[in-house]
């Protein structure tokens, strides 16, 4: 093969991981407080001191919005591993069983 290999509790472990960073992120108070861009004492200060505090809660917002998305689709990964590992191993399973020999009672 190639050398790949996924481990679904693994990557079930990260997804989660990601989730609950995301969700610490998301209630850190540096988020929710800004400083009132009009008490800058300058007009042209505090219209770009408002200007920057509204573009980096847009991007706080994304990165946590990533974040959040890529822990569910770890998580989903790794359920759809485990499922397909388990669908192979029944199925190598069946691989040399013995074949039925008939109704039942005959046999």
């Amino acid at each position: 093969m190639n050398g790949f290999e996924a481990d679904p509790v693994l990557l079930d472990a990260a997804g989660r991981r990601f989730g609950a960073l995301a969700a610490e992120s998301a209630a850190c108070p540096e988020l929710r407080y800004a400083a009132k861009a009009e008490q800058a004492g300058d007009v042209l200060l505090a219209g770009a001191l408002g200007e920057f505090q509204d573009a980096s809660t847009r991007a706080a917002g994304l990165l946590l919005g990533d974040a959040h998305e890529l822990g569910a689709r770890l998580e989903r990964a790794a359920r759809l591993y485990a499922a397909h590992d388990a669908d192979v191993h029944d199925a190598v399973g069946l691989i040399g069983a013995p074949e039925p020999s008939g109704p039942a009672g005959l046999g």
